[in-house]
Protein backbone atom coordinates (compact mmCIF):
# COMPACT_ATOMS: atom_id res chain seq x y z
CA UNK A 1 0.00 0.00 0.00
CA UNK A 2 2.80 2.31 1.17
CA UNK A 3 4.79 2.22 -2.81
CA UNK A 4 1.57 2.35 -4.09
CA UNK A 5 0.67 5.93 -2.33
CA UNK A 6 4.15 7.01 -3.37
CA UNK A 7 3.68 6.27 -7.09
CA UNK A 8 0.40 8.51 -6.81
CA UNK A 9 2.21 11.22 -5.98
CA UNK A 10 4.10 11.42 -9.16
CA UNK A 11 1.07 10.90 -11.34
CA UNK A 12 0.82 14.25 -13.51
CA UNK A 13 -2.99 15.77 -13.92
CA UNK A 14 -2.61 17.38 -17.41
CA UNK A 15 -4.88 20.01 -18.09
CA UNK A 16 -7.17 20.00 -21.31
CA UNK A 17 -7.18 23.78 -21.59
CA UNK A 18 -3.31 25.08 -20.87
CA UNK A 19 -3.80 28.42 -18.30
CA UNK A 20 -3.50 31.73 -19.96
CA UNK A 21 -3.20 33.91 -16.86
CA UNK A 22 -2.21 33.18 -13.88
CA UNK A 23 -5.53 32.82 -11.64
CA UNK A 24 -3.74 33.83 -8.14
CA UNK A 25 -4.42 36.58 -6.67
CA UNK A 26 -1.41 36.81 -4.25
CA UNK A 27 1.84 37.75 -5.14
CA UNK A 28 4.82 35.07 -4.80
CA UNK A 29 8.12 36.50 -3.29
CA UNK A 30 11.34 34.47 -4.20
CA UNK A 31 13.76 36.32 -2.11
CA UNK A 32 12.75 36.67 1.11
CA UNK A 33 12.82 33.27 2.93
CA UNK A 34 15.83 30.88 1.66
CA UNK A 35 15.18 27.93 3.82
CA UNK A 36 13.03 25.69 6.43
CA UNK A 37 12.62 23.27 8.54
CA UNK A 38 9.37 21.07 7.71
CA UNK A 39 8.35 18.78 10.38
CA UNK A 40 6.54 15.74 8.75
CA UNK A 41 5.59 12.44 10.40
CA UNK A 42 7.56 13.18 13.45
CA UNK A 43 10.59 14.08 12.07
CA UNK A 44 12.42 17.39 11.18
CA UNK A 45 13.32 18.47 7.49
CA UNK A 46 15.31 20.71 6.27
CA UNK A 47 13.81 22.34 2.98
CA UNK A 48 14.71 25.31 0.28
CA UNK A 49 11.98 27.51 -0.36
CA UNK A 50 11.29 28.42 -3.56
CA UNK A 51 8.58 31.38 -3.06
CA UNK A 52 6.04 32.52 -0.44
CA UNK A 53 3.07 34.15 -0.17
CA UNK A 54 0.32 35.02 2.65
CA UNK A 55 -1.38 32.00 2.38
CA UNK A 56 1.37 29.27 1.42
CA UNK A 57 4.96 28.16 0.11
CA UNK A 58 6.14 26.31 -2.39
CA UNK A 59 9.29 24.24 -0.75
CA UNK A 60 11.86 21.43 -2.72
CA UNK A 61 12.42 18.11 -0.59
CA UNK A 62 12.66 14.47 -1.19
CA UNK A 63 9.29 13.49 1.18
CA UNK A 64 6.47 12.23 -0.27
CA UNK A 65 3.20 13.38 1.25
CA UNK A 66 -0.41 12.48 0.98
CA UNK A 67 -2.53 15.46 -0.74
CA UNK A 68 -4.31 16.97 2.04
CA UNK A 69 -1.50 15.52 5.11
CA UNK A 70 -0.62 18.11 7.34
CA UNK A 71 2.47 19.42 7.86
CA UNK A 72 4.19 22.57 10.31
CA UNK A 73 6.31 24.83 9.11
CA UNK A 74 9.18 26.74 11.06
CA UNK A 75 11.24 29.36 8.93
CA UNK A 76 13.78 31.01 11.23
CA UNK A 77 12.85 33.46 13.90
CA UNK A 78 9.44 32.51 13.61
CA UNK A 79 6.79 30.51 15.20
CA UNK A 80 5.83 27.16 13.72
CA UNK A 81 2.80 27.48 10.96
CA UNK A 82 0.45 24.93 10.41
CA UNK A 83 0.01 23.53 6.52
CA UNK A 84 -1.69 21.34 4.46
CA UNK A 85 -0.31 19.69 1.26
CA UNK A 86 -1.76 20.94 -2.36
CA UNK A 87 0.29 18.98 -4.25
CA UNK A 88 3.39 17.54 -4.92
CA UNK A 89 5.02 17.41 -8.21
CA UNK A 90 9.09 16.51 -9.12
CA UNK A 91 10.24 17.13 -5.84
CA UNK A 92 8.39 20.64 -5.00
CA UNK A 93 5.49 20.58 -2.85
CA UNK A 94 2.70 23.45 -2.46
CA UNK A 95 1.50 24.48 1.12
CA UNK A 96 -0.91 26.03 2.36
CA UNK A 97 -1.30 27.71 5.49
CA UNK A 98 -3.85 27.12 8.00
CA UNK A 99 -3.75 31.12 8.42
CA UNK A 100 -2.66 33.64 6.13
CA UNK A 101 0.45 35.22 7.60
CA UNK A 102 1.62 38.77 7.26
CA UNK A 103 4.75 39.29 5.11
Amino acid sequence: MRSQQMSLAKIAIHRTIPRSVDQRNEPRYTDIVERADIFFRGERHAVRVINISCPGTMIESEIMPRLGETVLVEFEACSRIHAFVRWVREGRIGLNFGHEIVL
